[in-house]
């Protein structure tokens, strides 16, 4: 409630990609891509759709005690940051990495 900023970090270590190629975890060549925004509670509109995304990939969670206050939220993301090859980070727009087509 005070700072809703936030940050995300997700690595080709999580993977067998790294091992695979006998990169260490912290070599730029095991990428990473690191998500910075907010966490932003869902209006009335997209909780329906929140509920069901997280229930279909976590059922047990929607026997969790109601009385924790639990809310559904999304992150907003601002920026995003990519670690993939030596000499810094590239800047991606969030625009852009939607747009992505895989």
């Amino acid at each position: 409630q005070i700072n809703s900023n936030a940050s995300l970090t997700v690595s080709l270590a999580q993977t067998p990609y790294c091992k695979k190629h006998r990169y260490d975890p912290q070599n730029p060549l095991c990428a990473h891509i690191i998500f910075c925004g907010s966490i932003v509670k869902v209006n009335d509109s997209e909780a329906g759709l929140a509920k069901k995304a997280l229930f279909s990939r976590h059922p047990e969670m929607e026997s969790w005690p109601k009385d924790h206050n639990w809310f559904f939220a999304k992150f907003n993301i601002t920026n995003i940051w990519v670690l993939d090859y030596f000499g810094g980070l590239k800047v991606v727009t969030p625009e852009e990495y939607y747009n992505v087509k895989p």
